[in-house]
């Protein structure tokens, strides 16, 4: 904690302590003999400007008589090293000129023991510390860090990381994984500051062991950028970092569990942590046809179904030039909750640092495949002028079969301590496949009469085989002047994907007697190449002012070829080209953008406004016909600004604006009529302008770590201009959509959450608000249409436990939807109501009892009057064996009273749908869980030897 007194004659002070420090040293030198001991580092840094304190003071007493043990000075770049001869409680205090002491209590448990980052605060800005303590510090607040110590939580043997985040103030962690802190979602989790299998967080959560952390840290992430110059931008990356124990890194760790159940279910995971020092080897594998662990194939869009590019303009908005391409009939390689899945997946990962930190090495790899097998029904209720109505019931059977490697590869050379080149490149291949049956019936009702059926049965088989490799180097200089510094980056994607497969279709009507048959064969290459470079410059105007200085250019190369072919006639091969649903398009694009920054940096106020301007030159050659070619140019303004006032080290507000633009995906403006559903045709439109979207966000945080009490708040607005929308056309049972720009379109969203806890008893209650609104215009049958699209979710939460003998939880919540529409004659409104009970009992010391009951209420409509209340119903019980508990064997069930459905309603505009298909119903698991660690007796910790 920081420790403030009198402060006026600070420096004298210093000098007497270290001369008299230094003589205590040398006499206790003449009577101690170290031999190889124990090591205590850290670093030590300036909070405002994340400068490395030179020389600071640090002093190291005993804890039992505040007597002196040893004192060093750190080195340039803060960091210092303490050896002392054993195992015991020390006082660490560090002090400098012009600053606050630190002071806080050592525990040597460990051969090696580190303190991490030691934040010092100036006198003029120091904000006292809070420090929640029990025989240990529990939570500590430093600079804007909340760091948990792991071990003061209580947790059950054999518990993962996800339980652990479940039991910290402030986490929460959703069913399906989702991490959320202080009110904002988690978008990092860190293993020793090194990224994990970063597409798929779950493979950390889920898989490491809670007793393998030492230290939980919850932090606004700054951006690269930010972290280099020390000139605080605004821009954060929620983010959490687990330090894993000294004692976990020697030796290895992990966890195995081998499950299989009723009616062919299996769940198997399989997750081992190697590590020496610095050195960090971890590998798992996954296999399963449940429910309870995912594919992670978090990034997609990387694959070669786009030929746009996005560029950052900051941490939380981009700028889109071209576009991704909806592959024909393609699977994005995702499990939705639609069918039923299989999973394989699995791959290691490597990191490493050495030279004094000054080389720094990291890679993984990762498989994954997955089987999803789909049937069900849709039916979608659109609204059209004249009192009319188009209904659409599909009955759907589909197969879908992915897999992808992926690899990266990062490598970080510090080549002084003003001066590093880091590298990254990652790659990766995936290859799908999709086969389907479907048989659609449409029909209109006007004025409450049922007009004629048109069935369309449709067997559609799409390949998809994708490969990308992406790479960055970046170079970057810090001058001797503080705050100014140059930045090069230089990057290169690329993206290639071909694919195709086959159409088969039949419409039947009431008035025609023969079927309109399409039989086609589908090809689909598309590929890209984009390179950019960009340079940054930072200069100091004063010690609270700076200007940055950026410009790059990005060149963006890009082609997409769709044919379908039909039979020739008398034959059977596929030779005819069809143009009307054919194209062949280049897409090629250079942009040169440069800008200018302001930024403010004081003790509790920060904000930064400015701007880039930019020019984007598009050539589209449709080479299909004639290699005809439209060019236009764009001179664009992106201004931005942001504002953040942190009240206190817990409490901060936060304003910002951005201006964007948003480029036309190929596939809306490459003339292309896609016919994979020949019910529902979608045309491109060659004449698409851009988007340009302004986006206002406004940002409270307040956290009391005493108290528990906890309170978010949050507003964000967006309008667009030339916002890309559809106007669609229905003729009899077809409907055509092409898209268009219109005015006019708006969305906004609020979100307020406030929690406290109860000392007697001790429950945990919280209570959340979340607020949608879509203002969004667009055509049907030529008539301008205007729909409002709105949701609001709120309830309570509460929580009550006692370690080691219970934990009860009720979560109840209810949703309103409504959705209107100039031409809506069927208006939706309707409540959906969620109540998850949850509890789990500690019987004995080896038996554990559980269960959690999930009761969903909706509401009929007048559109859809089915019954589709669930009630899903859980429960387990466990007992653990061996000496540590370490080995436990768990029978479960799920879904017990067979009541889970695979059930979606969405309402957008003029169209209703309600989604029913198969999904996974009632299971028995009798699964055997081993939590295993290995640590060498020497390196072994306390906690290791019980």
């Amino acid at each position: 904690m920081f420790v403030s007194g009198d402060l006026t004659n600070h420096g004298t002070d210093t000098h007497m302590k270290i001369l008299l420090a230094s003589l205590l040293l040398i006499l206790s030198l003449g009577v101690r003999t170290y031999g190889q001991g124990y090591t205590i580092k850290g670093t030590v840094s300036d909070t405002l400007l994340y400068k490395p304190l030179y020389l600071s003071s640090v002093v190291l007493m005993r804890g039992a008589d505040s007597v002196l043990e040893t004192f060093t000075r750190t080195a340039e770049d803060g960091g210092f090293t303490l050896k002392v001869p054993e195992k015991g409680r020390y006082i660490l205090e560090v002090s400098y000129p012009g600053f606050g002491d630190f002071v806080d209590v050592v525990n040597v448990t460990d051969n090696i023991t580190n303190v991490g980052a030691i934040p010092m605060s100036s006198k003029e800005h120091l904000l006292k510390e809070f420090v929640l303590t029990q025989q240990v510090a529990a939570i500590k607040i430093k600079g804007d860090t909340t760091e948990y110590m792991a071990d003061s939580f209580k947790m059950k043997d054999n518990a993962t990381v996800e339980d652990l985040l479940k039991k910290l103030p402030g986490i929460q962690v959703d069913k399906n994984g989702k991490v959320t802190a202080q009110g904002e979602t988690v978008q990092k989790i860190l293993v020793d500051g090194e990224e994990f299998f970063s597409d798929d967080p779950k493979v950390v959560t889920q898989g490491l062991q809670a007793n393998a952390v030492t230290k939980v840290q919850v932090y606004d992430k700054k951006s690269d950028q930010a972290e280099f110059t020390g000139i605080d931008d605004g821009e954060k990356t929620k983010t959490i970092n687990l330090e894993l124990k000294e004692s976990r890194k020697h030796g290895y760790f992990g966890k195995a569990d081998m499950g299989g159940g009723t009616d062919g279910y299996f769940q198997d995971q399989l997750m081992v942590n190697a590590f020496k020092g610095k050195r960090q080897i971890s590998v798992f594998g996954i296999a399963s046809n449940t429910d309870k662990v995912g594919l992670g194939w978090g990034d997609n869009d990387k694959f070669g179904g786009g030929n746009g590019i996005m560029e950052q303009v900051d941490e939380n908005n981009w700028t889109m030039y071209g576009g991704s391409y909806d592959e024909f009939g393609g699977w994005d390689g995702k499990y939705s909750g639609d069918g039923l899945p299989k999973v394989w997946t699995g791959g290691v990962h490597y990191a490493d640092r050495w030279n004094e930190d000054k080389d720094h090495l990291s890679g993984s790899y990762r498989y994954s495949m997955q089987n999803v097998e789909i049937g069900g029904s849709n039916s979608s209720i659109f609204s059209l002028p004249g009192d009319t109505t188009r209904v659409n019931t599909e009955r759907k059977n589909q197969f879908n079969s992915g897999q992808r490697h992926g690899v990266n590869l990062l490598y970080e050379w510090k080549i002084d301590t003003n001066t590093s080149l880091k590298f990254t490149v990652e790659g990766g291949t995936k290859d799908t496949k999709t086969a389907s049956i479907d048989t659609t019936e449409t029909y209109n009702i006007v004025g409450g009469e049922n007009g004629p059926k048109t069935t369309n049965g449709r067997t559609v088989i799409a390949t998809s085989s994708a490969q990308f490799i992406n790479s960055n180097l970046l170079f970057r200089k810090k001058f001797k002047k503080k705050g100014r510094t140059l930045s090069l980056d230089f990057a290169e994607d690329y993206k290639d994907s071909k694919g195709g497969g086959s159409l088969y279709s039949y419409i039947t009507n009431a008035d025609s007697s023969a079927p309109q048959i399409t039989d086609q064969r589908k090809v689909e290459n598309t590929n890209t190449l984009a390179l950019r470079t960009k340079a940054t410059y930072t200069e100091p105007l004063s010690k609270t002012a700076f200007i940055e200085a950026n410009y790059g250019v990005t060149v963006d190369n890009s082609t997409a070829l769709n044919s379908s072919y039909n039979k020739a006639p008398n034959g059977n091969d596929y030779t005819v080209l069809q143009d009307s649903f054919s194209s062949n398009y280049k897409y090629n694009i250079l942009v040169n953008r440069g800008g200018l920054n302001l930024k403010f940096v004081y003790k509790t106020i920060n904000f930064n406004f400015g701007g880039d301007v930019s020019n984007a030159g598009y050539l589209q050659t449709d080479m299909l016909h004639g290699d005809t070619t439209h060019t236009y140019n764009y001179v664009n303004f992106f201004p931005k600004a942001s504002f953040t006032y942190k009240i206190s080290k817990q409490t901060s507000l936060r304003f910002s604006y951005s201006g964007n633009t948003k480029q036309p995906t190929i596939a809306q403006i490459q003339p292309l009529n896609q016919n994979t559903d020949p019910l529902n045709i979608s045309v491109g439109n060659p004449g698409l302008k851009q988007e340009f979207d302004n986006s206002f966000n406004l940002r409270f945080n307040n956290y009391k770590v005493l108290t528990h009490t906890y309170s978010y708040v949050g507003l964000s607005y967006n309008t667009i201009s030339d916002a890309i929308t559809t106007s669609q056309v229905t003729n009899g049972a077809v409907n055509t959509t092409q898209y268009v720009n219109v005015n006019g379109n708006y969305s906004a969203n609020g979100y307020a959450d406030y929690g406290f806890k109860l000392k007697k008893p001790e429950i945990s209650i919280g209570f959340s608000f979340n607020g949608n609104i879509n203002h969004i215009n667009n055509f049907v049958n030529y008539e301008h249409n205007t729909s409002d699209n709105t949701s609001y979710t709120f309830g309570p939460d509460f929580r009550y436990e006692k370690e080691e003998k219970y934990e009860f939880s009720w979560t109840p919540g209810a949703t309103y939807n409504t959705n209107t529409s100039t031409i809506n004659v069927n208006p939706v409104n309707y409540w959906v109501f969620n109540n998850e009970f949850r509890a789990d009992v500690q019987v004995t010391k080896t038996f554990e009892i559980g269960s959690n009951v999930n009761v969903m209420l909706r509401q009929q409509t007048s559109v859809f009057t089915s019954n589709n209340n669930v009630v899903k119903w859980n429960a387990f019980v466990g007992k653990k064996f061996l000496k540590k508990k370490e080995l436990e064997l768990k029978a479960s069930v799920f879904d017990i009273l067979n009541q889970n459905v695979g059930y979606t309603r969405t309402a957008t505009g003029n169209v209703i749908t309600q989604n029913n298909s198969n999904t996974i119903r009632r299971y028995g698991m009798l699964s055997l869980v081993w939590n295993f660690t290995h640590t060498p007796k020497a390196e072994a910790a306390p906690e290791d030897k019980k």
